[in-house]
């Protein structure tokens, strides 16, 4: 059965928007000064070591994660995949210019700090369930999630995990070997590793079956 361009057009559209809302929600979470969430602990750091955009390191450790899938997944790897090329790119744009966004924001007061951060879980997971609901391709570091749990006979929920653990790990390790501290992890880190699974299943129960049906009405020929 072939996708009609309606449905196609509405399905890039939700993924552009929702890997858009999480980029803000990276953002938010960077203003705070709280710390950021485990996927996005590594490129922070990088990006410090480096002297780079936030945005421009997620793109590298996005590019990275795709070479790691294709070790791991070999004869399996789908040509589709490729696509995530381009959703990497996007994103590291999008964080950039969310960041410049939320960046004239005033932070001075600790309560505007904790609204950011609970701002930065809120759009991490409303994000994550607009682009995961299209059903097209999986962010790069999510892809190697899929990957790792198909191939090792794994739980998705428990290679999450585990990922998540050892991209805040690196993170430590580089920031203490190279920047002296520990940078960019703090209680927002283990906030956002608890709190958007968490609003990320308030979002589904609400908001899934809405935008299933936005989808389906686009039709198939």
């Amino acid at each position: 059965m072939k996708t009609s361009r309606p449905l196609l057009i509405k399905r890039i559209l939700i993924f552009a928007v929702g890997i858009f809302v999480m980029a803000l929600g990276v953002a938010f979470s960077v203003r705070s000064n709280l710390g950021v969430s485990p996927v996005t602990s590594l490129p922070f750091v990088l990006a410090n070591i480096f002297g780079t955009t936030l945005g421009t390191m997620t793109i590298v450790v996005y590019l990275l994660n795709m070479l790691l899938q294709a070790v791991i997944l070999r004869r399996d790897y789908k040509l589709i995949n490729l696509f995530q090329i381009a959703a990497s790119f996007a994103f590291g744009y999008f964080t950039d210019a969310a960041v410049w966004l939320v960046s004239h924001l005033p932070d001075h007061l600790i309560v505007l700090r904790i609204l950011y951060l609970a701002l930065g879980i809120a759009c991490v997971a409303l994000g994550i369930l607009l682009y995961l609901t299209t059903k097209t391709i999986a962010l790069p570091t999510d892809g190697t999630v899929q990957a790792i749990a198909i191939k090792g006979g794994f739980r998705l929920h428990n290679v999450k995990m585990i990922y998540d653990c050892v991209s805040t790990a690196l993170a430590i390790a580089f920031s203490l070997i190279f920047l002296r501290n520990i940078d960019g992890i703090g209680v927002g880190t283990i906030a956002a590793s608890i709190g958007v699974g968490r609003m990320l299943g308030v979002f589904t129960r609400f908001l899934q079956k809405p935008l299933e049906r936005f989808l389906a009405s686009g039709g198939a020929s």
